[in-house]
């Protein structure tokens, strides 16, 4: 019986992949989040303040999104021969009802990103069609992005340098 236990267990790993997070917040004023070898103290989930130093829980997300992008383009161009000689990426985010967050009379509307345009620059020796394949392999590759596209606009845009 331990051997079927441990087929259906191999099964479900071979499928899937948890991960668990923990946060906490002792002072009441912060967060801290615990990863399995980490952890990352945010202070506010977006601020509006040019000054304002610390990443935000905002801006953790959008580099987590931006960031899987790129890996993914990473890891494809090791597959094909490290293909890619340069690649840059940027990502702009629309937060809809911003005032509701600051606390301004009047907005109570719940806030959210309502999409998010990411442009990938590279520069790669390939002809527009491989061009466009490879890109799209790679982003199929990206498990946040293919979360993401499900639940909101989501628009990834490739643009070869010459």
């Amino acid at each position: 019986m331990k051997r079927a236990n441990d087929e259906t267990n191999t099964l479900y790993e071979s499928k899937i992949f948890d991960l668990h997070f923990r946060g906490t917040s002792n002072d009441l004023s912060s967060v801290k989040i615990y990863t399995n070898k980490n952890s990352v103290q945010i202070d506010k989930q977006i601020s509006f303040d040019s000054e304002y130093k610390p990443v935000t829980s905002l801006e953790y997300f959008a580099g987590s999104v931006l960031s899987s992008i790129l890996l993914s383009f990473l890891e494809q161009s090791k597959k094909r021969g490290s293909i890619i000689e340069e690649m840059e990426g940027v990502l702009n985010l629309s937060l809809e009802n911003p005032l509701s967050l600051i606390g301004v009379k009047g907005y109570d509307e719940e806030p959210f990103i309502s999409k998010m345009i990411v442009t990938v620059f590279l520069y790669v020796d390939l002809e527009d069609k491989a061009f466009d394949d490879f890109c799209l392999g790679a982003l199929a590759n990206s498990p946040i992005y293919n979360t993401l596209k499900r639940s909101m606009k989501l628009e990834v845009q490739f643009k070869k340098l010459l």
